[in-house]
């Protein structure tokens, strides 16, 4: 099928992102021989995006390889390559949160991470893996080279994997299957490993031309190799022989490779020709272990075909008699000339459970107040609320404390509404603090009560009003009801993309910072890591929940004008609005005016102030009325 028949059938008509989608996937033909064989088996949606992730790494990959400047010179040095690579990076954080790439890779690329509802940070594994490339990295044994494969080629091939899970019909994150079934989850990683290893061996000519061999020392000591040897590329007896034995190790571990029955026949069709193409490769690799020194060994094109001709015809015949169950995501019109910018951005493209999804519109206030109409680059994108203030109001009211946390609940609600009313992104509430079990035993007992009473309600509302719950916080201490209505409720509405509502519960800003710092030094400890190059996207993949942005907007009720340990690495730049109203006399209202307070702010960042919204308040009242 022709590519321009491959969009068409996509859904992808912009011709703008066809190009990028067009530019992925020469890369994945030139760099990722099997994955553009076996994208072939898959209809045009996964097609496409599977040349978006691989042709998107395959570009970052040559940038981590190679620098090219300007001038035309040669220019191979570790500098310059890291600093090419975290222009990328930086320019793809910056796009993702606009929702659109401004370079035609990073269009494709986020326009599949937004259509399959990927998280935005499942590449930065893969991104810290290359830095790791550039500055290079040894391995003493073979366990930790399995650790680091873990570390980094796990997680992405989960998400990858994800697609194909929901072709299969299945809801759940690939993380949470596996955990489930621990066998496959060993099976899986041993896969993993497998594919790893193979891509070591046919890539060795590469990382010996930049100093670096990439097996573990322990592989070279077994089999009597020099690593002078290696790097002087000079073939022995004893390197044929090593080469050999980690060709069969490898297709011992691909061996292992579960085909799970839930799968469509046609993805299990395509896992099968993924796997014997590797083997194929390894095959390859055995036969000529020598040439490893000086090239990549190619796939012999006569068994190749002999291979792919029949799984083709088996997978189109699958596709047919079992139709891609899941429709392509369609583009949003094209914004007019004169629209605000940032009108075609994230919020535009829905995933495609969310396009097959009907979505219920927020329910107005019974005031009949709107929210505010700003222009959108004075729209925060993520407010954070410390929702303080439960106890003390029902206490001036004569009411036990816990009717402050029933009310708060409500509040709550309508604060959710009014959220998804303004085109709020993402909104963060501080429920439970881990300093919060000081309290009595009869407020902690009704709060554990209180807090999966909550989430039940969020769930019977968050999913059609289109609110993705998440959690953020640590399991210690917090009974299994909790933590198991947590799970279930991320996981009910882990399709929806209209706003993210994450719930701090058992939550301590300290303690999250501790905690991925001691993840980066054991990580640092092992080898996986350099100590002296960790970069925040390292820290912040550390985090409870790696894909949340910085904080715009920290608010607080209650009368108390302190951060209270929340989000203290998400919220540096945050701009922080203290009310003394006590939570739950808070409503959808209030949240408005502190978007408009946010608006008329001048954010600096250190640098050059943007041009504030003029200092008028927009009426969020009815008819134009203040709302009082």
């Amino acid at each position: 099928m022709p590519p321009i028949c491959v969009y068409r059938r996509s859904g992808v008509h912009d011709p703008a992102l066809r190009q990028g989608y067009e530019a992925c996937r020469r890369a994945t033909r030139a760099t990722g021989e099997i994955e553009y064989a076996v994208s072939l088996l898959l209809p045009p949606p996964l097609r496409i995006a599977t040349w978006a992730l691989y042709g998107a790494l395959g570009t970052v990959d040559g940038l981590a390889d190679t620098a090219a400047p300007s001038d035309g010179t040669s220019d191979a040095t570790g500098d310059a390559r890291a600093e090419r690579l975290e222009a990328w990076v930086s320019a793809f954080d910056a796009d993702l949160r606009d929702g659109r790439g401004s370079d035609p890779v990073r269009q494709a690329l986020i326009h599949t991470m937004l259509t399959w509802n990927l998280p935005p940070g499942f590449l930065h594994p893969l991104f810290e893996e290359l830095r790791q490339d550039i500055r290079g990295r040894d391995f003493a044994t073979w366990q930790e080279w399995r650790r680091y494969s873990t570390l980094v080629n796990t997680p992405f091939v989960l998400r990858a994997g994800s697609l194909l899970l929901r072709v299969a019909g299945l809801s759940a994150e690939p993380e949470a299957i596996a955990a489930g079934v621990p066998e496959a989850a060993v099976a899986w990683q041993t896969a993993v490993d497998g594919v790893y290893l193979t891509d070591a061996l046919v890539d060795l000519s590469d990382d010996l031309g930049r100093g670096h061999v990439p097996l573990p020392q322990e592989a070279l000591d077994e089999a009597g190799v020099r690593r002078a040897d290696l790097l002087a590329r000079r073939s022995t007896p004893a390197f044929e022989e090593m080469v050999r034995g980690l060709a069969g190790r490898a297709r011992g571990w691909l061996d292992r490779t579960p085909l799970p029955p839930v799968l469509h026949p046609a993805v299990g069709i395509a896992l099968g020709a993924y796997t014997d193409l590797y083997r194929l490769r390894l095959k390859a690799v055995a036969d000529a272990p020598a040439a490893l020194l000086h090239r990549r060994p190619p796939l012999p094109r006569s068994a190749r075909l002999r291979l792919l001709l029949p799984a083709r015809a088996r997978a189109a015949l699958a596709w047919g008699l079992f139709p891609f169950p899941v429709r392509p995501c369609p583009l949003p019109e094209p914004a007019p000339a004169d629209a605000p910018e940032g009108l075609a951005g994230a919020e535009e493209v829905r995933s495609l459970a969310a396009q097959r999804r009907p979505i219920v519109a927020p329910t107005p206030h019974p005031s009949g107040a709107r929210p505010p109409q700003l222009p959108a680059g004075a729209m925060p994108r993520h407010v954070a609320v410390v929702m303080d203030g439960n106890g003390r109001w029902a206490t001036t009211r004569g009411l036990p404390r816990t009717d402050g946390h029933r009310a708060g609940a409500d509040a709550l609600i309508d604060v959710v509404h009014g959220a998804l009313e303004a085109g709020l992104k993402y909104l963060t509430v501080y429920a439970f603090s881990t300093e919060n079990w000081k309290r009595p035993a009869d407020e902690l007992h009704a709060l554990m009560y209180e807090i999966p009473q909550l989430l039940r309600r969020l769930t019977d509302d968050a999913e059609p009003l289109d609110v993705r719950v998440r959690w953020a916080g640590v399991r210690a201490r917090l009974p299994a009801d909790v933590i198991e209505t947590l799970v279930e409720v991320e996981r009910a509405t882990r399709d929806c993309t209209g706003l993210t509502l994450t719930m701090c519960v058992n939550y301590g800003g300290r303690a999250e910072i501790t905690a991925a710092a001691a993840q980066l030094a054991r990580e640092a400890a092992a080898g996986r890591i350099d100590p002296g190059a960790v970069s925040e996207h390292a820290f912040a993949r550390c985090l409870h929940v790696p894909e949340l942005p910085d904080v715009d907007l920290l608010l607080r009720t209650g009368g108390d004008q302190r951060t209270s340990n929340f989000l203290p690495w998400q919220a540096t730049y945050a701009e922080l609005l203290f009310l003394d109203a006590p939570w739950p006399e808070i409503d959808r209202r209030d949240l408005w005016r502190a978007i408009e307070q946010y608006a008329r702010r001048t954010r600096r960042f250190g640098s050059v102030p943007r041009i504030p919204v003029p200092d008028q308040p927009v009426p969020v009242g009815e008819q134009g009325a203040p709302a009082q």
